[in-house]
C-alpha cells in the first residue's frame, strides 16, 4: 500500500560521503582571481607610478620580494582553494594542499634565477640606461612571477584530475 522509504539513519551516512567528496577545481576560479591581481597591480602602477615601484625595487634589493611574493601567492592560492571547497561542500585534499604549498614557491624560485640571468645578460650587454632597463626587468618579472606562482598550482591540480578521472 505504502512504498518503503529509506530509513533517516540509513540515509544519513550515504549523504555524508556524498559531502565529502574532492575540490574538482575549474580553471575559470584562479583566473578570476588572477585578473583581480591584475587589475590591482595595474592600479597601483597609476595610482602610485614611482612610490610602488620604488617598494618592489627596494624589497628585491634587500632579498625581501621573493619570500614577499611567497607568502602572498601561497595565501591566495590556499584562500581561493578553501572557498571553492567550501562553496562546493567539498573535502580538501592532501595533496592539493601540497601542491598550493609547495608549487609557487618553486616556480618563484626557479623565476628568481631566471630574473638573475637576465639582469646579468642586461648588465653584459652594450646598452643606454642599464639601471632603468633592470628596474623596468624587475617590475616586470614581479607581476608575472607573481601571476605564474597563483595559476600554476591550480593547473596542475586540474591535470591531474583529468587522469585521475581517466582512470576510474
Amino acid at each position: 500500500m505504502s512504498t518503503s522509504a529509506a530509513a533517516p539513519a540509513l540515509a544519513k551516512p550515504e549523504l555524508a560521503k556524498e559531502a565529502r567528496r574532492t575540490v574538482a577545481i575549474r580553471l575559470a576560479d584562479p583566473a578570476i582571481m588572477l585578473a583581480n591581481v591584475s587589475l590591482l597591480f595595474g592600479l597601483l602602477l597609476v595610482l602610485f607610478p614611482t612610490s610602488f615601484p620604488r617598494i618592489i625595487l627596494e624589497n628585491w634589493q634587500n632579498a625581501r620580494l621573493t619570500p614577499i611574493m611567497i607568502l602572498f601567492s601561497v595565501s591566495l592560492s590556499l584562500g581561493l582553494y578553501l572557498r571553492v571547497a567550501h562553496r562546493r561542500a567539498a573535502k580538501p585534499g592532501l595533496l592539493a594542499a601540497a601542491c598550493l604549498g609547495s608549487v609557487p614557491v618553486i616556480v618563484l624560485a626557479v623565476l628568481n634565477f631566471v630574473l638573475q640571468a637576465t639582469i646579468a645578460h642586461t648588465f653584459s650587454g652594450d646598452l643606454s640606461n642599464v639601471p632603468a632597463r633592470v628596474d623596468e626587468e624587475i617590475l616586470a618579472h614581479t607581476f608575472f612571477a607573481l601571476i605564474a606562482a597563483i595559476f600554476a598550482p591550480f593547473l596542475i591540480i586540474r591535470v591531474a584530475q583529468q587522469f585521475r578521472r581517466t582512470d576510474s
